[in-house]
């Protein structure tokens, strides 16, 4: 994962640097001690080593992959509701129409019937 450091501490912008160096790049997510995609105090605990940095910076990646995975599995589920519910209300209508159909011939045939019964 790359980022981006954006520190109002001078000394704390260079630590991280420091730390960091190898995951640098000026389109990664952003670590700030005020706002940003990870907050220093906030999502990272301080006092911090390298080590302790990387670990706690893997455990927010891997949480976020785990939010994508539910979020998209929530979208896929949603999506196969949605397909069924469309699929049941298609089925449902076919069913109205068929019946409709039916009583029409069924009422068709009756009228004929009395028609050409009297005749």
């Amino acid at each position: 994962m790359k980022y981006k450091i954006e520190c109002k501490s001078i000394l704390l912008q260079k630590a991280l640097e420091n730390f960091l160096r190898d995951y640098l790049s000026e389109d990664g997510q952003i670590i700030s001690d005020e706002k940003g995609d990870i907050i220093i105090g906030k999502d990272i605990k301080k006092p911090f080593s390298k080590s302790q940095l990387l670990i706690q910076l893997e455990a927010i990646k891997q949480n976020q992959q785990i939010k994508q995975k539910i979020t998209n599995d929530d979208l896929e589920i949603d999506m196969n509701i949605f397909n069924d519910l469309i699929s049941e209300k298609k089925e449902s209508f076919e069913d109205k129409l068929d019946k409709l159909i039916d009583e029409f011939a069924q009422n068709l045939k009756k009228l004929i019937k009395e028609e050409y019964g009297k005749k």
